[in-house]
């Protein structure tokens, strides 16, 4: 008599039909049309429902995602489908944090626009956000170095220095000789 032989789900001996094979992209694909045509995570206004803002950070456009991306966005995630399930009118935006050094340099360094880089790392960084099937609302994404966002950060600012908010004065800095740059207290 032979030792059962493992596969499929678990143990099998033989003789007995072998179980179908798991296909998670076949899967996941199926259940992200699903969801799309569902209209399951479209922002839906809905004045007499108590309101919930979430918001997670905006990952740098560095064009690859990682483990500590999900990491960090999970929480919240989970924190704004609790909160829908529980009757409330959840916003959960999502975008891209794509303004700065960073992405520039990145850009210089490879020999691109900082334009063309930017938004190719954000159309793959999107992708791979998709995949993750999180209720974000897509349908107001935010990239930070498009118009349409940044006039608003114009406004603000100006705003706060109108007000005394915002102004000029000597004060220690991080300093970085390669980029001839200060840098963000972050």
């Amino acid at each position: 008599m032979s030792a059962p032989v493992r596969g499929g789900y678990g143990m099998e001996s033989k003789g007995r039909a072998q179980a179908p094979k798991l296909d998670p992209v076949a899967i996941q694909n199926k259940w992200q049309q699903r969801w799309d045509e569902s209209g399951l995570y479209e922002t839906v206004e809905n004045p007499d429902l108590p309101k919930h803002y979430a918001l997670t950070m905006l990952p740098y456009t560095s064009g690859d995602l990682h483990i500590g991306h999900w990491y960090a966005m999970a929480p919240s995630d989970a924190k704004a489908r609790f909160m829908r399930m529980n009757g409330y009118n959840v916003f959960f935006p999502v975008g891209f944090d794509a303004f700065g050094l960073p992405a520039e340099n990145a850009a210089i360094q490879r020999g691109i626009h900082p334009a063309k880089w930017t938004l190719d790392n954000v159309e793959r960084m999107r992708g791979q956000l998709r995949s993750m099937g999180a209720m974000w609302a897509w349908d107001r994404e935010a990239i930070t170095c498009l118009p349409e966002f940044y006039k608003w950060t114009q406004w603000f600012f100006a705003k706060f220095y109108e007000h005394g908010l915002a102004y000029r004065k000597e004060a220690p800095v991080d300093f970085c000789p390669q980029c001839n740059t200060t840098l963000a207290r972050e």
